[in-house]
């Protein structure tokens, strides 16, 4: 009977950890989010590709009033351990050419998604 008590100890304590990290993972990516969010005037998007199994990716983009990437942020990966970074080698590009023309992996999926949202809201503020 011990046996059964150590198990569903360890199983609570695991299930406590998960619920730790993922709240400090939502923390980040919500100050992730606000700090992107801050520019003063532009566009941004958000992509977010999860799969069942296998890597997910949230990708943050904001252009200017011109289309022109301003700052990028991709998070990728397995786990809850997964943190934002910069993916320099969009800013400065028009937002067309950014896109990804037959996306297969998770954060290809998600470039596009963000970049669809920008475009979304770009044509909303011209009409």
């Amino acid at each position: 009977m011990a046996s059964w008590g150590i198990f569903i100890l360890v199983f609570v304590g695991m299930w406590l950890l998960q619920v730790y990290f993922t709240l400090r993972q939502s923390k980040h990516y919500q100050q992730h989010f606000y700090e992107m969010q801050q520019q003063a005037n532009g566009y941004m998007g958000v992509g977010v590709s999860k799969r069942r199994f296998g890597r997910g990716a949230v990708v943050m983009i904001t252009t200017d009033q011109d289309g022109i990437v301003t700052r990028c942020k991709q998070m990728s990966g397995l786990t809850v351990f997964a943190r934002f970074r910069e993916r320099r080698e969009l800013v400065g590009k028009p937002i067309e050419v950014c896109r990804i023309e037959h996306p297969r992996a998770a954060d290809e999926i998600a470039l596009n998604m963000a970049i669809e949202k920008v475009e979304e809201q770009r044509r909303k503020h011209l009409e």
